[in-house]
């Protein structure tokens, strides 16, 4: 029993958890999602598509930036600016792959 009870530990370790991205539709109905694993999506102010490595956020100005670690968070702060966990940087649609079936 103990031998079995060992594997199943070891095996819940060495199994990864799920990761996922952030997905979204364009405004001709195209999805997009980002490259990275727990990778961010949004629209900006102009509706194109931006994606990052980490979580994104929008600014009052209605630019996408996202944290520059992969699973990084990111929000606003009271004033509209995004902060992140790393750092930021500005989404871009070159971080983004489309979804496929």
């Amino acid at each position: 029993m103990n031998f079995i009870y060992r594997l199943l530990v070891a095996s819940c370790i060495l199994v990864p958890s799920a990761m996922y991205a952030d997905c979204v539709i364009d405004s001709l109905g195209n999805v997009y999602c980002s490259k990275y694993p727990n990778g961010g999506a949004k629209l900006n102010n102009l509706g194109n598509v931006a994606c990052g490595k980490g979580e994104c956020a929008t600014n009052n100005l209605g630019t996408v930036y996202c944290s520059k670690i992969q699973g990084g968070g990111a929000a606003l702060d009271s004033l509209g600016s995004v902060r992140c966990l790393g750092g930021c940087e500005e989404g871009s649609m070159k971080m983004c792959e489309a979804g496929k079936i």
